[in-house]
């Protein structure tokens, strides 16, 4: 030993004070590996109630499993207090949620998406007073069905419901609240198809809006919005010409009519346009109604916070989905009277459409993705990073009607 230790009692406390340093730095050692290996090692992880998956991408961003985003949300495990940004990145579908569970987390922000959002202070709905059952259109997902059970079947009729009026309904009256949601890519298409056909040239003048003077008034009120997509319309100034492009000639001399119960010959025309109308898209001024987020119609335009709804069903299922109802409600729905539905034939060719613009829609649609737990289809699960969807768990101020909290408040939206 160095001169220092020299001696006996010297000796004795060298040996305490080197056993002090080297459990010392052998806890700081051990502290720096442990948070390490948790911030970048393993692949699974362990929260105290099960084993999560999380991913790393090239980007060395983590990737949570939807199992345990929604423990989070639960208030059964704690948010990870070393994520600074306060956000969690997690795959649309991945919440063992259902749609209505999901939509209860999740946040709309009104001022950014307020174009969408319909009704301010109050909601538009058919109720039924004899069955306590409120049905929630969203244009495009079997709202045309629902609308006709609700009126032959449930005894419903449509009013302006106000948020308060709503809340008593549902939390004291023990009304249910329901509304039907399909996939966002696909509605997307309907919308687009649908919205294209209301704001063409002959809603201004023609043998459609001869006897339909409010229906013409609104185009002309309307049509500016899609001013900015001078190409969508090009060479299509009639009714006429615009079904010459997709109805076969045999149908079409028959009778306008038959053009909606056949496939379209579109050739790539149509789709040519609604390729380039999804480039210059960016979601935020939809130019028809039908073009809205779903969950837009399912939120409070003052708040952004979500309806009390009690379940939403599956539109591609919706007949069964009013049987059950039905069931639910001691309701009975005679055999094959129920759909009412606008079935349309889509005018323009989907197989026409590109997995680049298919990828758009997905990114376009990240809230209804997101906040009602859809799973992407495969084309936007495939993406790219810079392309791909994901949904994040954020920490915002927490809302009470139109006062701010200082206390943060989970919530879903799109990353």
């Amino acid at each position: 030993m160095s001169t220092v230790c020299s001696g006996h009692r010297a000796v004795l406390a060298c040996l305490v004070i080197g056993t002090f340093a080297i459990s010392l730095s052998n806890v700081i050692i051990g502290h720096l590996a442990y948070n390490l290996s948790s911030l970048y090692q393993p692949e699974e992880f362990n929260r105290g109630l099960s084993t999560f998956e999380r991913i790393t991408n090239l980007d060395g961003e983590i990737i949570y499993d939807g199992e345990y985003i929604s423990h989070i949300l639960d208030g059964e495990l704690p948010f990870p207090v070393n994520n600074n940004l306060k956000r969690l990145k997690f795959r649309p579908g991945s919440l063992p949620l259902s749609s209505a569970q999901s939509l209860q987390k999740c946040y709309i922000n009104s001022t950014r998406y307020g174009n969408q959002i319909p009704d301010k202070t109050v909601m538009l709905a058919s109720v039924s007073d004899t069955h306590k059952l409120i049905y929630r259109n969203i244009p495009k997902s079997s709202s045309s069905t629902a609308r006709h059970a609700m009126k032959d079947f449930f005894d419903g009729n449509d009013r302006r419901v106000k948020h308060d009026e709503l809340e008593l309904a549902v939390h004291q009256l023990d009304y249910a609240l329901i509304s039907f949601v399909r996939d966002p890519l696909n509605r997307f298409y309907s919308s687009f198809d649908e919205s294209f056909f209301r704001l063409g040239p002959w809603m201004g003048s023609g043998p459609i809006v001869a006897d339909k003077p409010r229906v013409k008034k609104w185009y002309f009120e309307n049509k500016y919005k899609v001013e900015k997509y001078p190409y969508l319309y090009e060479g299509l100034p009639t009714i006429g010409h615009f079904r010459k492009v997709y109805c076969p000639p045999d149908e079409l001399s028959i009778s306008p009519l038959a053009c909606n119960d056949v496939p379209s010959i579109e050739n790539g025309t149509l789709a040519h346009r609604f390729e380039r109308f999804v480039r210059d898209y960016d979601g935020r001024e939809p130019f028809d109604v039908h073009m809205n987020l779903q969950v837009s119609n399912l939120v409070w335009g003052v708040t952004g916070n979500p309806l009390p709804i009690t379940k939403l069903y599956n539109a591609t299922e919706a007949d069964k989905g009013w049987l059950d109802i039905a069931h639910e409600k001691g309701v009975h729905i005679p055999d094959g009277q129920l759909t009412h539905g606008r079935r349309i034939t889509r005018r323009f060719n989907v197989s026409k459409v590109s997995d680049a613009t298919k990828r758009k829609i997905c990114r376009l649609m990240a809230l209804d993705y997101c906040c009602l737990n859809f799973e992407l289809p495969e084309v936007c699960r495939t993406a790219d990073d810079d392309e791909a969807v994901f949904c994040a768990l954020d920490k915002i101020p927490k809302r009470e009607g139109d006062k701010i909290d200082i206390f943060d408040e989970l919530v879903i939206q799109q990353w």
